[in-house]
């Protein structure tokens, strides 16, 4: 099963091939714009109230590139950094969670999460992002507030593409490395706790 339909992920797979054409050019700021649209593009797809890439940094997951719904500004907060061991990220790439939760909330390993009630989490997918040596970056995540019943393997093999795609843009570009600061707001360089997801 899946939270998308056959439609949304066929339109989740366009975007993943517009963002290719988009970031071919080996330009940083343009790769960058690009990773902004294709998450608002993901989250409308996936029904998400925010999604992101995070970089693992010294211990810390740092937010690169956020996207949330109206109303949700503030939950997750670009250029903000929490502890890495605190974090879906980490469990979901090293195995202790799956990459598609349809309810996080009867996860016991989720609960075990502080995030998991303060920021009220319900549906989560969150898929790697490796590099083309082989390093993961970071991770491509989505949640919701509400349960997603539906949620599943196709949903985290079509974030996977993804995905990979955002790591091509990286490898090529820079992208998210070179520019994250010519956007970030006054005051997001400090890390400090924003959503512990």
């Amino acid at each position: 099963m899946s939270a998308c339909s056959r439609g949304e992920l066929h339109a989740l797979q366009s975007i993943g091939e517009n963002f290719a054409v988009a970031t071919s050019d080996r330009a940083s700021q343009l790769c960058y714009d690009a990773i902004r649209t294709l998450l608002e593009q993901v989250r409308d797809a996936l029904h998400m109230d925010v999604v992101f890439v995070s970089e693992f940094v010294d211990g810390q997951r740092l937010f690169r590139c956020v996207d949330a719904a109206q109303g949700e500004d503030g939950v997750v907060v670009e250029g903000h950094s929490d502890p890495l061991e605190q974090s879906y990220c980490l469990r979901v790439v090293d195995g202790r969670l799956p990459q598609a939760i349809p309810d996080a909330m009867s996860s016991p390993e989720a609960l075990a999460l502080p995030a998991t009630r303060a920021v009220r989490i319900g549906g989560h997918l969150s898929v790697p992002i490796v590099l083309r040596t082989g390093k993961v970056f970071g991770t491509l995540c989505c949640f919701s507030h509400q349960a997603q019943p539906s949620l599943g393997s196709a949903d985290a093999a079509a974030l996977s593409a993804i995905a990979e795609l955002i790591a091509a843009g990286i490898d090529n570009s820079g992208a998210l490395r070179d520019t994250l600061w010519l956007h970030a707001p006054s005051g997001a360089r400090a890390s400090g706790p924003s959503a512990r997801r």
